[in-house]
């Protein structure tokens, strides 16, 4: 069979590209080894820029619909038991009241904790609806390429049957094991750390958790076995479903396999009740790694995902990211697919998105060393234990010290909880990147912008597009986004008064240009929206006549400031 795009990869990052690809006309054809989507929770933090994709998508009302809400993530715990001392707390994901507003201004979407399983079957049936073909129990075998085609070797799982497909472009989204990278013989760059246990259970817990809400609920008590000294209660539904990691007491690389009964002892230790009844629904080990791929593409082969950086769940990175390179590589393929861009177009995959990748696995793993400092603090075993719990009480100037130390490692994890910069400051400003900056234009300087916590606002190209609310002129007082005056798969020209003859070249591009289009939109007093609170005045980084062009994944592509 032949196809445009096979996209290598049934999660996050493979089904996000088939349903932004067929949003644009484009047919692909989606194949997973898997018997279906994600069967345990797995990821579940979504952010602000992920929803933002899925928003348009046109998926958010729905997904909100079943996502957990903020108020249900507010907080990050450390405790002895679930039953017991409790050593601290944080705010967590835009909770944190001195933070709240700018989680407002940044974005028009809300984080929200929306676990894996039940986003992947979303995506699936609405990439499927819009004629995009998706193949489980299908595996891959091999693929070859040439200057117009990319013809690969599946395998029907069920029979053994193999047979080709011929595309245009090959889609590497499989994973943290990735095959396609292999085959492609890049390196992949960095180490694995340890290994790590996870157990999906359903027990209600609200007892212990209802008062202090939060997806994030680290148990750290020293009788436990050297395989999981440390662990973690991971909200899936409030209260009664949940992921628990657990950790070991060193970096050890080997792996492990508790019986049933090690893991439900382990269990009632961490919560200190031994009358919750637990169902334990599945167990899996995992990897924490602090690896990226030296390069994301070859020739027709394009990969993103896990493929290409893979680390710890720190920050709730990793569907994030996926979700972002799939709406950076989707509108290009469209592009060059429909002959509307040079194949030259996608050559900007590996400039723009690896420095997002590699900066995410570095955070991830920072943020997994934060968290181990605490451990060391409080000690890991009796005597250490011992020590230090007495020490936190202490009324001198020893007390004081310890107390000290634990508040500012307590902080120290706000990297990851508290993150917006991370979650929203992806930038395009690599050589190779596809931006186009005027001469004299002048690159923002952010030297006293806290990047992890901080949004970099800006309209200079490879910024994505500021959200700012408007208003219709000519249709009420209801506000928008300008977000959402970004129309899937289209560029969109922002201009303002005096800017009349940038709207009447993007009407006549685009009536030339056999298919591709620019919406362009006046913003300002009389103009086609208001500027409601002077937001966009503020962040436009042009006169009233400039114009600023958005690509299709809402970033600034290009911006001008003509002469009075």
């Amino acid at each position: 069979m032949e196809v445009p795009v096979l996209i290598i990869g049934a999660g996050p990052s493979g089904s996000t590209t088939a349903l932004l690809l067929a949003q644009m006309g484009i047919k692909s054809l989606v194949v997973s080894k898997h018997s279906g989507t994600a069967n345990t929770p797995r990821a579940h933090i979504f952010n602000q820029r992920a929803m933002e994709v899925l928003r348009s998508a046109g998926l958010e009302e729905q997904l909100m619909g079943i996502a957990c809400p903020a108020y249900d993530m507010q907080h990050t715990s450390w405790v002895d038991r679930l039953a017991g001392q409790e050593y601290g707390r944080i705010y967590a994901w835009g909770n944190k009241p001195s933070q709240k507003g700018d989680y407002e201004v940044a974005s028009p979407c809300q984080m929200s904790d929306l676990p894996q399983s039940l986003l992947e079957p979303m995506l699936v049936e609405r990439a499927t609806e819009l004629g995009a073909e998706f193949r489980f129990s299908t595996e891959f075998v091999s693929f070859e390429q040439d200057a117009e085609q990319v013809r690969t070797t599946l395998r029907a799982r069920a029979t053994g049957q193999t047979y080709d497909v011929i595309a245009k472009y090959i889609v590497g989204a499989d994973g943290a094991r990735s095959p396609i990278i292999k085959q492609l013989g890049i390196p992949v760059i960095g180490r694995q750390h340890n290994d790590a246990f996870n157990v999906h259970i359903k027990a209600d817990l609200s007892k212990y958790l209802a008062p202090r809400p939060g997806s994030l609920n680290w148990v750290l008590n020293v009788d436990a076995p050297d395989w999981s000294v440390a662990g973690n209660f991971r909200m899936v539904r409030p209260w009664n479903e949940f992921v628990v990691s657990m950790h070991p007491a060193t970096q050890r690389t080997e792996g492990f396999s508790p019986s049933e009964e090690m893991i439900r002892n382990r269990l009632y230790q961490m919560i200190g009740d031994s009358s919750v009844p637990i169902d334990i629904l599945s167990t899996f080990t995992w990897t924490i790694n602090e690896q990226v791929a030296e390069r994301w593409q070859e020739g027709r082969a394009l990969c993103i995902g896990d493929a290409t950086h893979r680390h710890p769940p720190i920050n709730g990175l990793g569907s994030n990211t996926c979700i972002s390179d799939a709406f950076n590589l989707a509108w290009k393929l469209a592009y060059v697919l429909k002959d509307w861009a040079s194949p030259a177009l996608l050559d900007t995959l590996t400039p723009e998105r690896k420095p997002v990748g590699d900066g995410i696995v570095r955070r991830a793993n920072d943020g997994m060393a934060a968290h181990r400092r605490i451990w060391d603090l409080l000690g890991t075993d009796p005597k250490s234990r011992k020590a230090a719990v007495e020490a936190l009480q202490l009324a001198n100037v020893e007390g004081i010290q310890k107390r000290k130390e634990l508040r500012g490692a307590f902080l120290a994890t706000e990297d990851e909880v508290q993150a917006l910069g991370i979650q929203m400051n992806q930038v395009y400003s690599s050589p190779g990147a596809a931006v186009v900056i005027e001469s004299g234009d002048v690159a923002p300087t952010f030297d006293n912008l806290n990047s992890i916590r901080e949004v970099k606002i800006s309209t200079y190209p490879g910024y994505h597009l500021p959200h700012v609310w408007l208003v219709a002129n000519k249709q009420g007082a209801r506000r928008i986004s300008t977000l959402d005056l970004c129309v899937a798969g289209g560029f969109t020209l922002f201009t303002g008064i005096g800017g009349e003859s940038w709207v009447q070249a993007a009407e006549e591009f685009t009536r030339k240009a056999h298919g591709a289009h620019i919406r362009a939109y006046t913003i300002g007093f009389g103009c086609d929206y208001a500027d409601c609170y002077w937001d966009w005045e503020r962040v436009r980084g042009v006169r009233d006549n400039g114009a600023v062009l958005v690509r299709p994944d809402q970033f600034v592509a290009w911006r001008t400031h003509p002469c009075d």
